[in-house]
């Protein structure tokens, strides 16, 4: 189990997922990252609004009065990845110092808001003919109440960061191999995966998908359309369609086609009340018995059930020449539904060809449970075909607590690697000055007086702050 140094230890992870209204504790035990106190609580509001804040603040507190014995002065908050931009700049070769002004003007003309943002920027790659800058980027408001909420429960952020550059970080921690290489990571989660694609040790990109492990069913193929509503589905459908019947072919009868009656499901209720429970508690999954295969059949019916009425829709009929061979037992059910994990990854990989040209992936790695560890042969044998390899990201696998949360535990490593895609927390004066000034005006304070008040750092970190400030630096002339 990998250890941070003393000089860049983290004493503490917070995870905030916006995106599941969930916040999750997340700390080592004495130290030793082999045990790990994990606690999570859940909240309803708006991402980023008053009431969000003021929830986030209240759990804090109850936390800090709940745990008083938890280091918290050395903390790193991953937050959910549909906070961050991720993007990347071409600009011609030119001397360094005009290359950090036309790359702020080109940010200017990209983001209209880029006043607003907060931005971190690499050189990834420069040529003859081209320079590239990675670029990610955050909201400064979302950065400094964060940081309101945790001053005020004297919480120390070191860095903010967000899930897939975490999980890259755990990557890099537990398997070395995985160092400044350019791979992509494929993170299965029971209710949802993301796709993280790495170039030379850095994070440029990332996609979340909203299934998870959940449909890997032994006794059914899952229909695309009914657990993923995507328009890229569709033409490819209404493609398929036109060439069938340019072909004369007849469009084949789907025996699974669900006709259940269309139900809307019934709303959560709201609970403000907060409760920091183990993950072990919220809805532990019942182990199935191998030899219990009409039970399995049953609730996968159920669930099958469950998801046409939630989609109000049928499973689409595809062209005759489109469908596979019908699998004859588990595990074929199982790598039919595990395809859609690899198709997805492919489809990622080449949709963008901008990351590609920086560095192509020479592996994709995966993070499932073991049980699923026979797919990697299956999917291997079409290797060819992908044109990558699919394997398990880990030779030794971590923790049961590490695997299932990459992107927490990789927070203890947020000093050591992929540093470009972290966010310094903004000064306790700054946090005040920008708090005063809202209550006096109802505006934001200005980027020259945040900047300002950042406390002296290194030469590299004055250096980065310096580059920051260009980048959002509003250009005589320039289109914002």
């Amino acid at each position: 189990m990998a250890k941070a140094t003393d000089k860049n230890v983290i004493e503490s992870v917070i995870g905030i997922d916006t995106d599941r209204e969930l916040i999750h504790f997340y700390s080592p035990k004495n130290g030793d990252y082999n045990s790990i106190n994990y606690l999570m609580s859940s909240y309803k509001a708006k991402p980023f609004s008053p009431e969000f804040y003021e929830k986030i603040t209240a759990i804090l507190a109850q936390y800090r009065q709940d745990h008083p014995d938890h280091p918290m002065q050395k903390v790193s908050v991953v937050l959910s990845d549909s906070v961050v931009l991720t993007d990347t700049v071409n600009l011609p070769p030119i001397n360094k110092k005009a290359l950090d002004s036309s790359l702020a003007a080109s940010l200017n003309n990209i983001y209209k808001n880029s006043a607003e943002l907060k931005f971190n920027r690499v050189l990834a790659l420069q040529t003859k003919s081209m320079a590239t800058y990675a670029v990610t980027a955050i909201r400064k408001e979302i950065l400094i109440n964060l940081q309101k909420a945790f001053v005020q429960n004297q919480i120390g952020v070191v860095d903010f960061t967000y899930a897939a550059s975490s999980v890259a970080n755990a990557a890099f921690a537990l398997n070395e191999k995985t160092r400044n290489a350019s791979f992509v990571i494929l993170d299965i989660k029971e209710e949802f995966a993301r796709i993280i694609f790495v170039c030379r040790g850095k994070v440029l990109g990332f996609y979340t998908l909203p299934f998870g492990h959940k449909i890997l069913y032994k006794t059914r193929v899952t229909p695309e359309d009914l657990i993923f509503d995507h328009s890229t589905a569709d033409l490819i459908v209404l493609n398929a369609k036109e060439k069938a019947k340019a072909k004369n072919v007849t469009l084949a009868e789907d025996e699974a086609t669900i006709n259940a009656p269309a139900a809307d499901a019934e709303p959560d209720e709201d609970d403000d009340e907060f409760e920091l429970i183990p993950p072990s508690r919220r809805k532990p999954k019942e182990e199935e018995e191998e030899d219990d295969f009409e039970e399995i059949m049953e609730e996968e019916e159920q669930e099958s059930e469950f998801i046409t009425r939630k989609n109000k829709k049928p499973a689409r009929k595809l062209p005759k020449f489109m469908l596979r061979p019908t699998p004859t037992n588990r595990e074929g059910y199982m790598y039919e539904n595990f395809r859609l994990f690899v198709k997805w990854t492919l489809e990622f990989i080449a949709s963008n060809p901008g990351i590609t040209a920086l560095g192509a992936p020479e592996m994709v790695y995966v993070n499932m449970p073991e049980e699923y560890n026979f797919l990697y042969e299956m999917v291997n044998a079409e290797a060819e075909e992908n044109g990558v390899v699919f394997a398990p990201l880990f030779t030794e696998a971590p923790d049961e607590i590490v695997k299932k949360n990459l992107e927490l535990y990789g927070g203890f490593f947020t000093r050591q690697y992929n540093g470009v895609n972290n966010f310094m927390a903004f000064a306790t004066d700054t946090v005040k000055s920008h708090t005063d000034e809202k209550a006096e005006d109802g505006k934001d304070s200005k980027d020259e007086k945040v900047e300002a008040a950042e406390p002296e750092q290194s030469f590299m970190q004055k250096a980065i702050a310096l580059i920051k400030k260009i980048a959002t630096y509003d250009l005589t002339g320039g289109n914002k």
